[in-house]
């Protein structure tokens, strides 16, 4: 296809979409560089609350997340919110996270929350403990508004860097993935434990875990953003 019919397409598909998502785009086009040190990175570390562990099916309850930036987490730079949705009683997941269905139904309409979320934020490094998870929810919520994208900021999975920094040298077979959930990596690395289960908590907990892992990357050599999110 020739470039001018293929841009033409694209500049089609994009102004289709909502103002929010374009917006999104235009944010998402001044990523860092690959060679932008650790340090000088911000990153946004978030959690989902969700009615269960398949995106295809299951829906987002809560998002929780902080940024980190200059290797510290920015206490005063938080996200939360409840997105509304129809939630069965009966539904198991409650009895992890403690959402009930009358909690749901007062939180934002899912594309309201996707929305806060997005500009929240921004072109960051998006963090999370099984992050794929957490941003194919995401998606999921994306396409449900009929917008045929998905999220393009770099990620960092904490669980996967853990085991990258602590396990170089050795095969899956040598070590259990429990070790690298979070309650484990809570416990190893004496974290904070408070609202554990909540996606703000969740996020709070990952964040440090972030800064932990951050600094052990560094000693390894990993200097850059690069570097980094490419493992």
């Amino acid at each position: 296809m020739a470039n001018w019919l293929k841009n033409l397409f694209e500049k089609k598909e994009t102004a289709a979409l909502p103002d929010y998502w374009q917006r999104y785009l235009q944010t998402i086009a001044l990523q860092l560089p690959p060679a932008t040190p650790i340090s000088e990175a911000e990153f946004v570390v978030f959690d989902t609350e969700t009615t269960g562990l398949d995106p295809k099916t299951d829906k987002v309850l809560s998002m929780g997340a902080v940024k980190v930036k200059g290797l510290q987490v920015l206490v005063q730079e938080t996200f939360e919110t409840l997105v509304q949705q129809e939630v069965q009683l009966g539904n198991k997941s409650a009895e992890v996270h403690g959402i009930l269905p009358g909690d749901a139904q007062a939180g934002l309409p899912e594309q309201e929350a996707l929305k806060a979320f997005l500009e929240f934020a921004g072109s960051a490094v998006l963090v999370g403990h099984h992050v794929k998870f957490d941003v194919e929810m995401l998606n999921q919520i994306a396409r449900r508004q009929g917008i045929n994208d998905k999220l393009r900021n770099h990620t960092v999975d904490t669980a996967q860097l853990a085991i990258r920094l602590e396990r170089r040298h050795s095969s899956p077979e040598t070590f259990s993935r429990a070790d690298y959930s979070l309650d484990a990596l809570v416990q190893k690395y004496n974290l904070p434990t408070e609202d554990r289960h909540t996606a703000s908590g969740d996020a709070f907990t990952t964040a440090i875990l972030l800064l932990k892992l951050l600094a052990l990357a560094q000693k390894r050599g990993i200097k850059t953003v690069g570097e980094l999110v490419k493992g």
